[in-house]
């Protein structure tokens, strides 16, 4: 029987909603829950959310606890420092494909980008061996232009590659069918997770038809 991996986003997507105490509490239960990896946002501040990734690794020693890299290696470092003290560190560079997402979110188009994810992924191998390369809306991106992107985040040391749908633009046999040819492509080289979402309501029917097809591990929230 395959052994599914979940990793939780609620202190990604809901985060801003919680106090410090409530989200200690709620890493606590995922600890217990025995969740496959705890994930956090971006450090952006660096006294307050530094503080809540080592308060958070002095307890949750079973399950990865991930802590988003940023754009910039200033922030990879800050992903590392706080991370220090985990039992189970990851370190995730979470960036677009799409045309539109590359030039407004990180003001690049495509020839650049394979040079942008070499440098963060390659630069969060090092700080961490653990790393994760997302490609947070690879359901808009040209699939030609998304394979080698994905590609080149393995060839940077990116263990696991997650592939979101964040629009919810594919409904759930689209998107099985978009992880198989992934999956293919990828050739075991490394995991696959798939992160989809619930715009539709179909996120729970998507990620598990995604992990008939392939996918290793998903994310929830």
């Amino acid at each position: 029987m395959k052994n599914i991996k979940i990793c939780d986003r609620t202190l990604c997507t809901a985060g801003a909603h919680f106090s410090f105490k409530e989200k200690i509490e709620i890493s606590r239960q995922l600890e217990r829950l025995n969740v496959t990896a705890v994930e956090l946002p971006e450090i952006e501040n660096a006294k307050t959310d530094t503080l809540l990734v080592r308060t958070v690794a002095s307890f949750v020693k079973n399950s990865v606890l991930s802590v988003c890299g940023g754009k910039t290696r200033e922030s990879i470092d800050l992903a590392a420092d706080a991370l220090r003290t985990a039992a189970k560190p990851r370190i995730r560079i979470e960036l677009p494909l799409s045309t539109v997402g590359m030039e407004y979110i990180c003001h690049k188009k495509a020839p650049k980008m394979g040079e942008f994810i070499t440098e963060l992924v390659g630069y969060a191998k090092e700080k961490c061996g653990d790393t994760e390369f997302c490609a947070m809306d690879a359901t808009r991106a040209d699939r030609a232009f998304l394979y080698e992107m994905i590609d080149t985040a393995i060839a940077a040391g990116a263990g696991i590659i997650t592939v979101s749908d964040d629009a919810a633009e594919q409904m759930p046999d689209e998107f099985a069918a978009f992880i198989a040819e992934i999956a293919a492509h990828i050739g075991g080289k490394a995991e696959i997770s798939v992160m989809c979402s619930d715009k539709n309501g179909l996120a729970s029917a998507a990620s598990v038809m995604a992990v008939k097809q392939g996918a290793d591990s998903v994310k929830t929230a």
